[in-house]
């Protein structure tokens, strides 16, 4: 009897918190800002929009939110953050962990960019500063991003300067709403005066997040002990 008794007593709060919230939502709570938070039903995130709107705006009411107070909704995958104002519910923000936070109108589908820098390369028999250009797109949900190189460089001790154009594919990682890393590979195809050859390579970095693009800091690892730092600036072309 006392373990029936404590098992109840345990999962008191718990009903509580549901009782009175729309089927949608499983339980509500505030978190150390004192923020109200749901957390959403497996059913919520199959629902339109307007049905999602309608479902906070009951779930505020039976909470009892005062109005212009944050509501935030937790769901697999993601979350929304909500205000009641003039009595109707208005969504403020949304993330997902199936897209990158680039902006508040991107989308899933891959976007164009551009991409422009300047890379200082050491290491190797011939230490050189590259002036480059990148034209790609993201892939899969922007989970990646596949772009054309372009580098105008020239050596140390060169009179004239050189070409080179390759490819550069990389996995994005973001680590917030801020900044992500990445991880990738590079093929490049060399005209060394004339002479033709190809040269491969690892790439990681950081990329800080603008509203149209980001920042980007880039450490390239290449054959022949070659190593260099790029800074750049990429601008998404596609919203």
């Amino acid at each position: 009897m006392r373990i029936l008794l404590a098992a109840i007593l345990l999962m008191l709060p718990g009903l509580c918190s549901a009782a009175g919230l729309p089927p949608q939502f499983e339980s509500s709570s505030v978190n150390a800002s004192s923020v109200t938070c749901l957390k959403a039903a497996r059913t919520y995130s199959s629902i339109d929009p307007q049905a999602r709107a309608e479902a906070v705006g009951l779930a505020a009411g039976a909470l009892g939110l005062a109005p212009d107070k944050p509501l935030a909704v937790d769901f697999l995958g993601g979350g929304e953050l909500w205000t009641i104002k003039d009595g109707r519910p208005v969504k403020l923000d949304a993330w997902s962990d199936k897209e990158l936070p680039l902006g508040p109108n991107s989308r899933t589908a891959g976007r164009w960019f551009g991409s422009v820098g300047i890379q200082k390369m050491a290491g190797g028999d011939f230490p050189s500063s590259t002036m480059n250009l990148r034209f790609g797109s993201t892939l899969y949900q922007g989970r990646y991003d596949l772009a054309y190189t372009y580098d105008y460089y020239k050596n140390a001790d060169a009179i004239s300067y050189r070409a080179s154009m390759g490819l550069v594919g990389r996995a994005l990682m973001p680590l917030n709403r801020i900044a992500g890393w990445n991880i990738g590979a590079q093929l490049t195809w060399i005209n060394n005066y004339g002479v033709h050859e190809g040269a491969a390579g690892l790439v990681t970095g950081l990329n800080f997040y603008l509203p149209r693009g980001s920042f980007d800091v880039t450490l390239s690892l290449k054959d022949k002990g070659e190593y260099g730092l790029l800074a750049g600036y990429t601008v998404f072309i596609t919203k």
